[in-house]
């Protein structure tokens, strides 16, 4: 056994012990001994991930692929980072070439989706989502996000159609339920919409975002009691719902 790979075990051996400091200069003397091991550079900086160490952890991945710039394994890692600091355009380049090398790979489509979501890129994003969902046909939170790029550029029929696949794949999701009824309630659907906000609010009863949806499709309902109740409690759960509930209120 030579000497860096003596560090590599007593690093895992102290990672499992939780000694975080040990199991850092376990690794860091690694390095000193075999400055050219790319292996000891990505456990270094996968372990500064767990920590939430992002910067360290993309110094070290970034050493690791100027020695070995082809590895699957070490561009995922760096895609991860960058989506973790928020620097979502240079994740793109990284996925793109982790889905070049495994096409198949449901987490980078969903990765690579929420960056273009988060660059504006609503049209990419669903692209994206389209490509994980042909992958993982069952998967709610694939269904969700689609459903909510579909709400945030106008298709309300579409993201209700995909918020209540969503619903269905998993019932016991509040938000998804939640969800569902917004899209009611923007189609003038009020009691469709009644129906599955009380779904939302029977297993997230102190969601003030959910009391404000049931006091708005109360109102629009024409039961203005029921909806200043609903409201009240909205605010009473948290003030800052006052400012949509205040033609209820007042």
């Amino acid at each position: 056994i030579d000497r860096s790979e003596a560090n590599y075990l007593r690093f895992e051996a102290y990672r499992a012990l939780g000694k975080d400091k040990e199991a850092e200069e376990e690794i860091k003397e690694g390095i000193s001994k075999s400055p050219y091991n790319h292996v000891l550079y990505y456990t270094l900086a996968d372990y500064h991930f767990s920590l939430g160490k992002l910067k360290e952890a993309l110094e070290n991945i970034n050493k690791a692929l100027e020695i070995m710039p082809l590895s699957y394994d070490y561009k995922y890692l760096k895609a991860r980072i960058l989506f973790a600091l928020g620097e979502y355009e240079d994740a793109i380049i990284y996925l793109s070439d982790v889905l070049a090398l495994n096409p198949k790979d449901v987490e980078a489509r969903l990765m690579k989706a929420l960056c273009y979501y988060n660059v504006g890129l609503k049209m990419d994003a669903l692209s994206e989502v389209n490509k994980a969902i042909d992958l993982k046909k069952d998967d709610p939170t694939l269904h969700a996000l689609k459903g909510k790029i579909y709400y945030e550029t106008g298709f309300y029929k579409l993201a209700l159609s995909e918020y209540k696949t969503a619903y269905r794949l998993n019932p016991n999701n509040p938000d998804y339920s939640y969800q569902v009824s917004l899209c009611y309630y923007v189609l003038s659907l009020n009691q469709d919409a009644l129906m599955y906000i009380d779904k939302a609010l029977a297993l997230d009863p102190e969601n003030p975002q959910y009391l404000v949806l049931k006091a708005r499709i109360m109102k629009a309902l024409g039961d203005i009691s029921t909806a200043r109740v609903f409201a009240e409690k909205a605010v009473n759960v948290d003030p800052k719902m006052k400012g949509q509930v205040e033609d209820i209120l007042f």
